[in-house]
């Protein structure tokens, strides 16, 4: 995997029915050449799959972020224990049996049971508890049931195209096309993809000092480390963190990466390697029935 997939992998995250044809242009590739990349990626189970679910502004829900120390011995086992819960999405296995645990509740006050429920089923000590910032936004329009309808036809493959959902829900592609364009220019859906890439993954918690711009400095590490990030998150509770998920090659790589951050002068940084990850579904999957 190359900077190239990762540029392909980072639009279909965004939207994962993203044409192939503006991939293409995008990044001034031919057609085929992005076919032949994402096809590859599919084959190799870099890309898992195509996901289509309603948005947490759709659902009022919240993202959560918990991670720490596990003291259990067999760290895939708690994963898939973990993974049982229809809140959790994604847990994600760091050196030193760090776990970052990925979930989706439906409004905060379920917030205490569910940090009770994951420092118990993780085994984890020292747990770190972060809800991931949204912007803020009212909308005029809600999910309806034709929009939940269209979801549930893409569930299992986000790039269905127009005329099969069509022929299974018998609803005239135009009217699909229109929903859809709906769905997205409201944020009231989230097609993305679940993406486990085959090479080093980092986790850096880069911590700003308290009279640093967090916006200013999240758009400007945003862009200046836009060829190794693959995430770039900033929570609610904790806004003067900053949270940096990056791809790198090599073990050399990642160190030098480390480095660059560790010269910017931040209040600190921390760096985890990942060695593992999993993908579950959640309750967001099931309000498309």
């Amino acid at each position: 995997m190359d900077e190239i997939d990762l540029q392909i992998a980072k639009i279909l995250l965004k939207n994962c029915r993203t044409p192939y044809r503006k991939i293409a242009d995008e990044l001034n590739l031919s057609l085929n050449a992005i076919y032949k990349r994402i096809k590859n990626m599919i084959e190799k189970g870099i890309i898992q799959t195509f996901t289509a679910r309603p948005s947490l502004i759709a659902l009022n829900g919240i993202e959560v972020l918990i991670y720490g120390k596990t003291i259990g011995k067999d760290t895939s086992s708690i994963s898939q224990e973990l993974g049982e819960s229809e809140n959790i999405y994604f847990v994600g296995v760091a050196g030193g049996n760090i776990l970052y645990i990925h979930g989706y509740l439906h409004d905060i006050s379920e917030l205490n049971d569910y940090i009770i429920f994951v420092s118990k089923i993780g085994k984890l000590e020292n747990i770190i508890s972060l809800i991931k910032k949204y912007p803020q936004r009212i909308n005029p329009v809600k999910l309806i049931e034709l929009d939940f309808r269209i979801l549930n036809s893409l569930k299992v493959d986000g790039k269905k195209s127009t005329k099969d959902i069509s022929e299974e829900i018998q609803v005239s592609s135009k009217t699909i096309q229109k929903y859809i364009k709906k769905m997205i220019e409201y944020d009231l859906v989230e097609f993305s993809i679940n993406f486990a890439p085959q090479t080093q993954t980092s986790q850096f918690h880069i911590y700003l000092h308290r009279e640093s711009d967090y916006n200013q400095e999240f758009k400007r590490l945003e862009e200046k480390y836009r060829n190794n990030i693959l995430y770039i998150q900033q929570y609610s509770n904790v806004p003067n963190l900053i949270m940096m998920t990056a791809l790198t090659r090599t073990n050399d790589e990642a160190a030098n990466l480390y480095a660059k951050l560790q010269k910017e002068g931040f209040k600190e940084i921390l760096h985890n390697l990942f060695i593992n990850g999993f993908f579950f579904s959640t309750w967001r999957e099931c309000n498309t029935n």
